[in-house]
């Protein structure tokens, strides 16, 4: 996982201090990582649901390849052996 590092205002600080209690957060992290996930999809709303699933499939594939690049994967068998 990526960490990102930034500043902000005070004044932004304060706010969302009190978004964070008001809608239930449990860390500055997760509402930010909640924030970048409605930005995105609200910049790919307009997309028919078939080219937000090639979005989102190119989101997965990049990360999987990047995670994972030159690994050799178990089977989803063997990933699944324990349940």
């Amino acid at each position: 996982m990526s960490v990102v590092n930034f500043s902000i205002t005070d004044a932004l600080a304060r706010n969302i201090g009190k978004a964070i209690k008001e809608l239930g957060f449990s860390s500055r992290a997760e509402f930010f990582r909640a924030a970048a996930i409605h930005f995105i999809a609200e910049q790919t709303k307009h997309l028919t649901p078939e080219e937000r699933m090639d979005v989102l499939s190119d989101a997965l594939d990049e990360v999987v390849r990047r995670k994972f690049k030159g690994k050799k994967l178990p089977s989803l068998e063997e990933q699944l052996a324990d349940i």
